[in-house]
């Protein structure tokens, strides 16, 4: 992943997991956007404000972003993981025109390998193995699988490896977790991560 980073000038675009020795339950996201490259950590902008409103009962830990929270330290226990540590969205670089940004398109529209597709089907790989070498790491650990796109890359990226407990919600984004349809989903979630 790191050549890859170097050989498309995406090194300014890197943003780190957020996981420490404390981490209990670990938070599955796609990969991060303009305010997460600004802010250099993960799920720092709007999404991660959802996610902290239905997290916490605390008012002043609903302000914040769910990002911010655990890399001010001001929560432990969680962390927060990328499929990708550089966005896949075209609208957070600031780059000009890159041709692999139609790639990222098609991967996030649809991240499995194709039949025809070689030039995809190498980045798909590069993500999968980079995803899969950091999070095999914690396979004891609540995994929260947030989004189709992360439920999908998840089951094809590890189709045999065991986990300790896994649970499949919704993205934050949107403001999906405070939505109807969603609440059974989110009043399981919460009981997860007690």
């Amino acid at each position: 992943m790191t050549d890859f980073i170097k050989n498309n000038n995406f090194s300014d675009y890197f943003v780190d997991d957020l996981l420490d020795e404390k981490t209990k339950v670990i938070f599955v996201l796609e990969s991060p956007h303009t305010q997460e490259v600004k802010n250099g950590y993960p799920v720092a902008g709007k999404s991660g404000k959802d996610m902290s409103k239905i997290l916490f009962e605390d008012e002043n830990l609903k302000k914040e972003s769910f990002g911010k929270l655990i890399y001010e330290k001001q929560i432990s226990g969680f962390g927060i993981l990328n499929v990708s540590n550089i966005p896949l969205q075209k609208s957070a670089y600031n780059i000009g025109e890159n041709e692999i940004f139609r790639d990222f398109e098609l991967i996030r529209q649809n991240p499995s390998l194709r039949k025809k597709e070689c030039s995809l089907n190498n980045i798909i790989r590069v993500f999968q193995t980079d995803f899969k070498n950091r999070l095999e790491l914690h396979r004891d650990k609540k995994i929260v699988l947030c989004g189709a796109f992360v439920q999908k890359v998840f089951k094809d990226t590890f189709p045999h490896t065991k986990f300790k407990d896994i649970i499949e919600v919704p993205h934050p984004s949107f403001n999906n977790w405070s939505k109807q349809k969603y609440a059974d989903k989110i009043k399981k979630l919460l009981e997860f991560i007690k």
